[in-house]
C-alpha cells in the first residue's frame, strides 16, 4: 500500500481536480489545429483510429510506469455498458465528427465551437444525471452556445453549415461520453482511459483497412500518434481525475478552456485570421466562463447511509468527514494510526449532516428545492 507523497498535509481534492482537468483542457486544445494540418492527409476514420493509437501507447506507458503504486478500484463487470457506450461515443463518434469537421472549418472556427462540449455535458448532467446547477450556469450556457451560433458567420448552408454540425455532434457525443465517465470516475481512470482508447482504436483501424485506407505517410503517422498521445490519452486520464473530484458540471466549466488554447495557438502558430465573429464569440464564451467560475454552492445537506468502492483518503485528523470509517485490520494503520495515507477498498458510508462548499460528486447527488 503506497504511502502518500503529500501526506504530511491536508489534501484537497477540488483543487487537485482543478489542475487535472486544466491540464487535460490544455492538451486537448492543442489537438484540434494540430488535426486540421493533417485532416486531409488521409480518411477520417483512420485518422481517428490513429490518434486513439497514440492514446493507448502513451497510456500503456504510463501504466508501466506508474505499476501499482496508486491503489485503485478496478473495472467491475457491471461497469462494461457505460465503458462501452463512451468508448463508442466518445473513442469513435466523436473523434470522426472532429476529424471531418476540421477539413470544412478553420482551425480557430473549429476550436472555439468546441465549447459546444461544456454547453452538452452541462445540459445533460443537470436533466439527466441529477447534478445541481444554478441559475449563474444556466446563463453561461447561454452565452457559450450563443457564441457558437456566431461562428456559423450567419451561413445557413454550405461549408460552414456542415462543418458547425460535425464539430457539434462531436461535442454532443463528447457530453455523453463525459456524463458517462464521471459514473465511473471511482474505478481506477487509468484502466478506463487504456480500454476506451483500445477500444476505440483497435475497431477502426481494422476497419479503414478493411474499407481499403491506406496509412498516411510515415511523418503523418508519427505525428497523429503524438498528438493521439497528448490530446487523447493523457488527456482523457487526467479529465476522469477530474470527473472525479468536480462532478461532470464542474469539469465542463474547468475543459471549457480548452477552445481557447486551441485559437490561440491557430492565429499564433498557425498564423489564421482573426476574424471579428471569431471576436464576438470569443467575448462571449469567455464571459460564459467567467460566470461558472464564479459560481458557488455550499448549504446544508444530509448524506444517506450506502457503501461502495473507491480510492479514499484515511485522515484521522478529520479531513474528510466522508471516510471516518474504521479500518480494523488494516497493516498500514497499526503501525502509524496517525498517519494519513490513499487506499482503495468497499466501505460504508454512515449517515451524516453538515454544512460545507461541495460540488456533484459521487457523495453529492442530493435534491435541492431551489436553484441558486
Amino acid at each position: 500500500m503506497g504511502r502518500d507523497p503529500s501526506s504530511g498535509t491536508k489534501a484537497n481534492p477540488q483543487r487537485q481536480g482543478l489542475i487535472a482537468g486544466l491540464l487535460a483542457a490544455v492538451f486537448f486544445g492543442l489537438s484540434a489545429p494540430l488535426i486540421s494540418v493533417v485532416s486531409r492527409e488521409g480518411s477520417p476514420l483512420m485518422i481517428a483510429a490513429l490518434l486513439y493509437g497514440g492514446a493507448a501507447i502513451a497510456l500503456l506507458l504510463v501504466r508501466g510506469v506508474l505499476g501499482h503504486r496508486q491503489e485503485e478500484t478496478p473495472v467491475q463487470r457491471r461497469d462494461l455498458p457505460p465503458l462501452l457506450g463512451l468508448t463508442v461515443l466518445g473513442g469513435m463518434v466523436g473523434a470522426i465528427c472532429l476529424v471531418q469537421g476540421l477539413t470544412l472549418l478553420s482551425a480557430g472556427s473549429a476550436s472555439l465551437l468546441l465549447n459546444l462540449e461544456a454547453v452538452f455535458t452541462l445540459l445533460i448532467a443537470v436533466l439527466i444525471g441529477r447534478e445541481h446547477l444554478s441559475r449563474k450556469g444556466l446563463f453561461a450556457a447561454v452565452l457559450i452556445l450563443a457564441g457558437a451560433v456566431l461562428l456559423t458567420e450567419g451561413s445557413l448552408n454550405g461549408a460552414s453549415l456542415l462543418g458547425t454540425l460535425l464539430i457539434g455532434g462531436a461535442c454532443l457525443a463528447w457530453g455523453i461520453d463525459n456524463n458517462l465517465s464521471q459514473r465511473l470516475s471511482l474505478r481506477d481512470p487509468l484502466q478506463i482511459a487504456l480500454l476506451k482508447a483500445i477500444g476505440a482504436s483497435v475497431p477502426m483501424l481494422l476497419l479503414a483497412l478493411a474499407a481499403g485506407q491506406s496509412l498516411p505517410a510515415w511523418p503523418v503517422l508519427l505525428g497523429l500518434l503524438v498528438i493521439g498521445a497528448l490530446g487523447y490519452g493523457l488527456s482523457i486520464w487526467l479529465d476522469l481525475l477530474a470527473l472525479r473530484h468536480l462532478g461532470a458540471a464542474r469539469e465542463s466549466v474547468v475543459f471549457s478552456t480548452a477552445p481557447f488554447v486551441g485559437v490561440l495557438f491557430s492565429v499564433v502558430v498557425l498564423r489564421e485570421a482573426f476574424t471579428s465573429g471569431m471576436a464576438m464569440a470569443s467575448t462571449l464564451m469567455l464571459l460564459g466562463v467567467a460566470v461558472l467560475l464564479k459560481e458557488d454552492h455550499a448549504h446544508w445537506h444530509r448524506h444517506d447511509a450506502f457503501r461502495h468502492a473507491h480510492r479514499h483518503r484515511h485522515d484521522p485528523t478529520g479531513g474528510d468527514p466522508h471516510h471516518s470509517h474504521d479500518h480494523s485490520g488494516d497493516g498500514q494503520l497499526s503501525r502509524d494510526p496517525q498517519q494519513a495515507y490513499w487506499h482503495a477498498h468497499e466501505h460504508q458510508h454512515a449517515p451524516i449532516e453538515h454544512e460545507h462548499a461541495h460540488v456533484s460528486d459521487v457523495h453529492h447527488r442530493h435534491g435541492h428545492r431551489q436553484g441558486g
